[in-house]
């Protein structure tokens, strides 16, 4: 399929951007409160944006850092161009560009690339997941006292309910870890690093190609309320099946 290859050599290409910007001076602005954006953030998000148009000029492309392309077509592009943005302006190298392809509202691959630490996840429906070409799979684990989980916290808002639901998870889990970036907590997820990753305030750029990876490496994905139409309800749980039911006992009233 021309559009999988498109992807694999767009994510690489967008890789080594971020690569080459790591680490060196960037223009910061403020979207809203802590909510950052950087010229590479914008730089890459007009880089993809032509070289879709130009291979694709019917399809669709949603991204974060601009106005939607072609919203009524059946085959669209989903993409955060550097997910991670906190993580980048402050060298933590937690950071991944994010592509997923989706077509008649079904995402059929994704791909969240690290450069920094050159991880290279692949989903495809149907076929599986894989980091630098082995499969992978999410993780056994039963209970949630031996669970790994990760999450991250809305940027404008942070009220009672946000940290009541995160002492009741920390209370009831092994560990609960906070990286920046919601692409790569949900590949995680699929490798087994991570148990279960759940976050409110995200977007479908943020977690397209990531929900898919988690998915074809054996893993359960729905909203706080255990729906499976997920995509656009700001809001992500991602497990290992095992420990779902738990997780959304606990979350549900987020």
């Amino acid at each position: 399929m021309f559009e999988y290859d498109f992807v694999i050599d767009l994510a690489k290409s967008v890789g080594k951007i971020i690569k080459e910007n790591f680490r060196k001076a960037l223009d910061v602005e403020l979207k809203g409160k802590r909510d950052l954006v950087t010229n590479v953030d914008k730089s890459i998000d007009n880089f993809v944006r032509e070289k879709i148009i130009k291979a694709f000029p019917s399809y669709g492309i949603v991204t974060e850092e601009n106005v939607n392309v072609n919203s009524n077509s059946n085959k669209k592009f989903i993409i955060d161009p550097l997910d991670g943005t906190h993580n980048f302006v402050k060298s933590f190298p937690f950071v991944a560009v994010s592509i997923a392809y989706m077509e008649d509202e079904t995402l059929k691959f994704g791909v969240v690339y690290n450069p920094i630490l050159e991880e290279f996840f692949v989903g495809e429906f149907g076929k599986g997941a894989m980091l630098n070409g082995k499969s992978i799979s999410v993780s056994k684990t039963k209970t949630l006292e031996d669970a790994l989980i990760a999450t991250g916290f809305v940027y404008a808002v942070r009220n009672e309910k946000t940290f009541s639901t995160f002492r009741e998870v920390l209370d009831s889990v092994l560990s609960i870890r906070c990286n920046g970036s919601a692409a790569l907590d949900l590949a995680y997820v699929a490798e087994g690093i991570f148990d279960g990753y759940y976050q409110k305030g995200i977007h479908i750029w943020d977690i397209a190609a990531g929900s898919l990876i988690v998915k074809e490496a054996g893993g359960y994905v729905t909203d706080f309320s255990d729906n499976e139409n997920f995509l656009n309800k700001n809001e992500v749980l991602a497990t290992n099946k095992l420990l779902h039911g738990d997780l959304v006992k606990m979350i549900s009233s987020f």
